[in-house]
Formats: C-alpha cells, sequence, structure tokens
C-alpha cells in the first residue's frame, strides 16, 4: 500500500469515528454526575441515537451506570454483577455519534466511554436464569387483532411513555405509537397493550416476578404462540403479597400444581389471568444459560471531559 493510500485509510477512519487499531469512539463526550437518585418511572432522560430521530447525538440528562451497561453490552439488568450504586448514582451524558454509526458501532462506542471515564473492567460468566414458553392454551386467543387507525396521529415513542389517563376500567390509556402502559394500584397490575407476541413475551418475565413476589432472576419467556400481527389486549392481576423462596423457576405454575388461582391480594394470578383473559398460557421450558457481566472495577466519579 502506498503512502499516499495509508494517509487516506487513516482519515477515513477518523472521519468516521474510528481508526485501523481501535474500536469505534465518540467524535465528543461529557460525562458528569447528576446528582442523587430520584425514583422518576414516568420521565424521559434518555433522547438520541441511531434509530431515533436525532441519531447523531445523545442526550441522557438522568442515567446510572446499570441503564448505560444493559445498552453497552445489550443484556438485561439481572445479566450485571456489580456494586449496589451502579442502580442509584445518576450521571448526564451528551455525546456527539459520527454519521452512519450502526447500532452495534453505538454500543462499542458506549463500552470505550465506560472503560476511559469510568475505567470499568469486567469479566464474562455464565448464569442460569428460569424459563417458560408462553403458548396458546386450549380454548384458544380471546384477543382482538390491532386495527391501525388512519386517523390516529403518531407520537414518538420517547413521549408516548408519559401517562396519558385511566380508561373506566382503571387501565392505561395507550396512546398512538406506544406498545404497552403498565400501572399498580391497590396490589393489583393493570396493563394496557399493542403488541405482538414477541413483545409481549419479553414483557412477561418482570410480570412473573410481580405475581409470585420473587425478588430473584427474572424468567426468560419465549413465544411460542404461532400468532402473528399486533393484537390490542389488556391484562389485569394481582401481586403476591409475601415473596416466594429460591427462583421462580423452580416452582411450577399453578395450573400444573393445582396451586390456588388466586394471589394473596385474593385477585387472579398471572399464570390464571393470561388463561382466562387472553386464552394463553405459560408453561415450563428449559433454563437460559445467559451471559453475566461482572464488574470487577467502576469509579464511581467519571474522569473530567
Amino acid at each position: 500500500m502506498t503512502g499516499t493510500a495509508l494517509a487516506l485509510l487513516i482519515c477515513w477512519g477518523s472521519a468516521n469515528g474510528q481508526t485501523a487499531d481501535t474500536r469505534p469512539v465518540f467524535e465528543a463526550a461529557s460525562v458528569k454526575p447528576a446528582g442523587p437518585f430520584v425514583p422518576t418511572p414516568n420521565l424521559v432522560f434518555m433522547r438520541g441515537g441511531p434509530g431515533s430521530d436525532d441519531p447523531g447525538q445523545i442526550a441522557w440528562t438522568r442515567v446510572t451506570l446499570t441503564t448505560v451497561l444493559t445498552r453497552a453490552y445489550e443484556v438485561s439488568r439481572d445479566q450485571i454483577s456489580g456494586p449496589d450504586w451502579l442502580n442509584t448514582e445518576m450521571y448526564s451524558i451528551v455525546a456527539k455519534i459520527p454519521r452512519n454509526t450502526t447500532s452495534h458501532q453505538f454500543d462499542l462506542m458506549l463500552q470505550d466511554l465506560l472503560a476511559k471515564r469510568f475505567h470499568l473492567t469486567l469479566h464474562h460468566a455464565t448464569r442460569d436464569f428460569p424459563a417458560y414458553d408462553l403458548v396458546v392454551a386450549s380454548g384458544g386467543p380471546k384477543m382482538k387483532p390491532w386495527r391501525p387507525d388512519a386517523n390516529a396521529v403518531t407520537v414518538p415513542p420517547a413521549s408516548a411513555t408519559f401517562p396519558h389517563g385511566l380508561d373506566k376500567g382503571g387501565f392505561p390509556v395507550l396512546p398512538p405509537g406506544a406498545t404497552t402502559l403498565t400501572t399498580i394500584r391497590n396490589g393489583v397490575v393493570y396493563s394496557t397493550n399493542r403488541s405482538t407476541m414477541a413483545g409481549f413475551a419479553a414483557q412477561l418475565g418482570g410480570m412473573v416476578n410481580l405475581s409470585d413476589g420473587s425478588s430473584s432472576a427474572t424468567p426468560r419467556v419465549v413465544d411460542k404462540t404461532g400468532l402473528t400481527g399486533k393484537f390490542d389486549f389488556r391484562l389485569e392481576f394481582a401481586m403476591s403479597v409475601m415473596p416466594l423462596s429460591g427462583e421462580r423457576g423452580d416452582q411450577p405454575p399453578p395450573d400444573e400444581s393445582g396451586a390456588s388461582d388466586l394471589a394473596g391480594s385474593g385477585g387472579p394470578t398471572l399464570f390464571t389471568a393470561l388463561e382466562k383473559q387472553l386464552g394463553l398460557r405459560l408453561q415450563k421450558g428449559k433454563k437460559a444459560s445467559l451471559d453475566l457481566l461482572v464488574i470487577d472495577h467502576v469509579d464511581k466519579v467519571p474522569t473530567q471531559n
């Protein structure tokens, strides 16, 4: 390769946020502590990035390192083992992203940022998670296919997470652009959905924990319904008063064990509600062996910009 060609290659790599021997990096990034943790589940503090309406930058004004790690390494929160403050210390991250950055390259940029600004080091391990298969119950599905409203105004996903009130049944009103909204009142979970079965299955692991009171590993749920397209449906079930000991995956679902169909509050368990309200069923699947990020070192205070 001639000197001129090599120079052109280096210039091209730098213009795209990377060099020939390094991973992709942000063109510029600011990382600052953002004050104490305040639970604000209905507010959105993460905007921009690949696939959004502002792919050239991110403005994450109040995020935890757990949130950043889940995006950077494409894992769930329960696939991270580290100090408790990863879930409570808040940070502001503003970064400029090179043009034509892919989602995978963006993840690598976040990994580089964590290593340089927080001196993050980690190693990978494997953790077994309980698993369920989502299937159609014997009576068939009871959900209505979603019919797009030609007159509906499209709402960006970020703003769609803001509360839009409750309907007469106490379920959250789902605005255009949103796929699920959930509220909890008096020990009862009310969930409004406009989702594919695969998307719904991805949410069900957390709902299993809400239903049985477990604080252990979140079960993984695989869609095996064979149903295609989106469906409009609502789901109501009771939270358990007393947590179960051990992993939920070591316990058979209520309809397999002969246990009560009612949770501690007297309302239906998730397993009962799924079958009676939606015509769906959760059955035990093989445990899922997934990647576990074990944090060896991470600074609480980032290096200066």
